[in-house]
């Protein structure tokens, strides 16, 4: 994937995605999965990761990632 992935919550499936592109007139974005994203709230908590997302992307598997310390103390669930 070219260029540096920006991840959404998707309205419909509330995962996170990495988004690629976005359609100006529709509103819609097109994720590295291949779906189409439609943003929830921007100030909603970050979610899920989509798998096939965070494959395309060549991020690590999601059961590898842990909180970090400041994430406990925030009550933050691992993305």
């Amino acid at each position: 994937m070219d260029g540096r992935a920006h991840w959404l919550t998707c309205a419909l499936d509330g995962r996170d995605h990495a988004v690629l592109a976005h359609d100006p007139e529709s509103g819609a974005h097109r994720g590295a999965c291949g779906r189409t994203v439609w943003a929830s709230s921007l100030a909603s908590p970050p979610a899920t990761r989509c798998p096939e997302c965070s494959v395309a992307t060549g991020e690590r598997d999601a059961a590898d990632r842990r909180p970090t310390l400041l994430d406990r103390l925030l009550g933050l669930r691992p993305a």
